[in-house]
């Protein structure tokens, strides 16, 4: 069997647009799944669904969450089985998670939340009025949108958050990792043929695929840093774990917020005056004491 490692520029972009071609497929197959699934158990067609999106009421919020459901799954999750059934060459690296993993990972995780905290506050000071105007308008858009409709996704029911870490936490991280760092991140190193640039693309893709302006850079960082994570450690388990880690912490905060356990200024103020501090120094103790995993040089022989 070939090592897909040394395979020509060419037979990366074409596993690229095969990779597309499945998702696109996939997408629209869940879709439909996801609109009879709704008809059949609440009765609502897709203009009815369609019309409460449009309008920002989402007065149908649990039919929503089977579309996100059935969306999740089908954008990123079962496309990235199907592909790595098709092409048998193309493997996953993971292995079993040692203490010293989960140790290293705490750090990064409040490293993770640190960073992106300060990024999203630099991009509410410069905001986007240097875009276009229908640009930032659509931006924005899609941004309330997105926020409204997650607002909605968190409910004071237990079974509600319970199904909430499934779909917002487990799902996201397992279908992502899988995905943007198993095999597109690998088909961008493969067609640049430089580590760097391809973990830097993946993560511009991951981010703009979120649709969500306020928070781009900080999820293009995030991404970057689970990008890196996954080349020098071999290990795709330890981002599926920092990844669920991080959509965990969101998850809780907004229900925290949502039963009234905690304000939105007293958990932002938790976030800027003591998460921030903590990340900042403990990023420059993982760099001074260069707390990484060490990058095996693998040779295949095939």
């Amino acid at each position: 069997m070939k090592n897909i490692d040394l395979l020509p520029v060419r037979n990366y972009i074409g596993f690229f647009f095969l990779c597309i071609t499945i998702v696109l497929i996939s997408k629209i197959v869940f879709s439909m799944f996801a609109i009879g699934f709704i008809d059949e158990v609440w009765d609502l067609n897709s203009i009815e669904i369609f019309n409460d999106l449009t309008t920002k009421k989402f007065s149908f919020i649990y039919a929503h969450k089977a579309l996100a459901f059935f969306d999740q799954i089908g954008t990123f999750l079962i496309p990235s089985f199907i592909f790595l059934i098709l092409i048998k060459s193309f493997s996953i690296k993971y292995r079993k998670v040692k203490r010293t993993d989960l140790m290293k990972l705490s750090l990064y995780f409040i490293i993770l939340l640190s960073i992106t905290q300060l990024l999203f506050l630099f991009t509410d000071l410069i905001g986007i009025d240097f875009l276009p105007l229908e640009l930032s308008k659509f931006l924005e858009n899609q941004q309330e949108f997105n926020t409204k409709l997650q607002e909605g996704f968190i409910t004071s029911s237990y079974p509600g958050f319970l199904f909430n870490i499934l779909l917002l936490a487990i799902i996201p991280a397992v279908g992502e990792e899988l995905f943007f760092r198993g095999i597109l991140q690998k088909l961008c190193i493969g067609i640049f043929k430089n580590n760097i640039i391809g973990i830097i693309i993946t993560s511009f893709l991951f981010g703009v695929l979120h649709f969500q302006i306020d928070n781009l850079l900080s999820i293009i960082f995030a991404s970057t840093l689970l990008g890196f994570i996954y080349d020098y450690s071999n290990n795709l388990l330890l981002t599926i774990i920092l990844h669920f880690a991080f959509n965990l912490f969101a998850l809780l905060s907004m229900q925290a917020i949502k039963i009234n356990l905690i304000s939105e200024i007293q958990l932002e103020s938790i976030v800027n005056y003591v998460i921030i501090p903590a990340g900042v120094i403990i990023g420059i103790i993982v760099l001074a004491k260069r707390i990484f995993w060490k990058k095996e040089l693998l040779l295949s022989i095939d």
